[in-house]
């Protein structure tokens, strides 16, 4: 196993690079941000991705005409990036392991090149997402490796794979604070109370995060089988850099090259490496209040002036997570944790409970390898783990309270209820 290399993960000057839109293509997004790939001829670069923040289309005006306001979006937008690399990369880093994040890079952008590259992208972007788009008065980018991307050999039957999984919740809660109201949520997970929420759910093709995180290989498989059959957008595969799913994220595994070979080997890669357990393990330390435990916390901290309503700054972060592992190690008590340590460590298990993880195969399929026993070269990383919003601590709680309550109602009988298992 090779985990992703790290020697960029210290935040750097902001570089100035020439940057061609006709030379990055249109390669993904989420709500966040959107990504683009390295298409053009220059060997230093392949392998790289474009990362752009998003912003509602109001929020973008094509006719800004007043410099000062300019200048105050663009700093802003700036210290917002900077802040992004800098939570990824230390804060995030330092938790689940530097190896698993990518190295990123900040570069200058122009406003022409964003437009650029933003009209570019529309005819491939899904529907869903239209709603938002780059945002064009940003004045740095993320310059980051992509797993995407790995060079194929001579050999056309042999290909690159890397599968794109958001496994989301690892563990049931066990909070002392989880009202009886809420029970039914130490025994389903919350990705399952979503689903079984719904009327017309199909028991059968139901996908358990918790499987996932099982170090099963067979309940690994079963959740991988599943996510390919969901439209959940969970799971991505790509081929030589390009995806395999359609604009809406629909999966066509009959386009994949030995599918149920792949997935048995990507099963067993996440059985055995240590990401899955270690986020599974960050998830529940760092959440061990639950929503209900800490809600009233971030009440308290927020009437005593020790949090705002604004992101806290990256020193604060940085103090929050190296206070958690003092006391995951021994060296601290949980019972001497304030209102504000708890409100940042829900946060960050926030963060962790809504990352991508990347895992990539140099060559594919095993019939083209040497030695097919032998489990192939990956490597694996951590994305997506941006800052999540301190003020929106009384929206999950709200969010909670309102599924808890529509998977009641769906599923009025105790005994019928779905059980998923750890």
């Amino acid at each position: 196993m090779t985990g992703a290399n790290n020697e960029g993960s210290a935040v750097p000057l902001v570089e100035h690079i020439p940057l061609d839109p006709l030379h990055w293509t249109y390669s993904g997004e989420g709500n966040a941000n959107m990504l683009f790939s390295y298409s053009g001829i220059e060997p230093e670069l392949h392998g790289w991705m474009l990362r752009f923040l998003k912003c509602p289309r109001a929020d973008v005006d094509p006719a800004i005409a007043a410099d000062n306001r300019q200048r105050i979006i663009e700093q802003a937008n700036a210290k917002k990036l900077q802040e992004r690399v800098l939570y990824t990369t230390k804060v995030i880093g330092s938790l689940v392991g530097d190896e698993y994040i990518l190295p990123q890079r900040q570069v200058a952008v122009t406003r022409p090149f964003l437009c650029q590259l933003s009209a570019a992208a529309e005819q491939y972007r899904p529907k869903r997402r239209l709603d938002r788009q780059i945002d064009v008065d940003q004045v740095t980018a993320v310059l980051t490796q992509s797993l995407h991307y790995i060079p194929a050999t001579q050999d056309t039957n042999t290909h690159s794979v890397t599968i794109e999984i958001k496994p989301k919740w690892g563990f049931l809660p066990k909070s002392q604070f989880i009202t009886d109201e809420m029970a039914v949520s130490k025994s389903v997970c919350y990705f399952c109370l979503k689903q079984h929420s719904q009327a017309d759910a199909n028991q059968e093709r139901v996908y358990c995060s918790l499987d996932l995180f099982s170090g099963d290989q067979t309940r690994v498989e079963q959740a991988l089988d599943r996510l390919a059959l969901s439209n959940l957008c969970k799971l991505r595969v790509f081929i030589d850099g390009h995806s395999m799913s359609s604009d809406e994220n629909v999966l066509d595994t009959s386009q994949i090259p030995e599918w149920s070979s792949l997935k048995k080997v990507m099963a067993e890669i996440v059985a055995i490496d240590q990401l899955f357990p270690r986020l599974k393990c960050l998830q529940s330390q760092l959440d061990q209040f639950d929503i209900e435990g800490v809600f009233p916390m971030f009440q308290r901290a927020l009437a005593n002036g020790h949090i705002s309503k604004l992101d806290p700054s990256t020193g604060e972060w940085l103090h929050a997570a190296s206070e958690f592992s003092k006391r995951s190690n021994g060296g601290g008590n949980t019972k001497e944790i304030s209102d504000k340590q708890a409100v940042l460590e829900f946060m960050m298990s926030t963060t962790l409970k809504d990352v991508s993880v990347l895992i990539s195969l140099k060559q594919w399929p095993l019939s083209q390898i040497e030695d097919p026993q032998i489990l192939p070269e990956y490597s694996v990383a951590v994305i997506d783990a941006d800052i999540k919003h301190i003020a929106k601590v009384p929206e999950y709680l709200k969010k909670k309270h309102a599924l808890v309550a529509r998977y009641l109602k769906t599923n009025p009988d105790p005994s019928k209820r779905h059980q998923c298992c750890e």
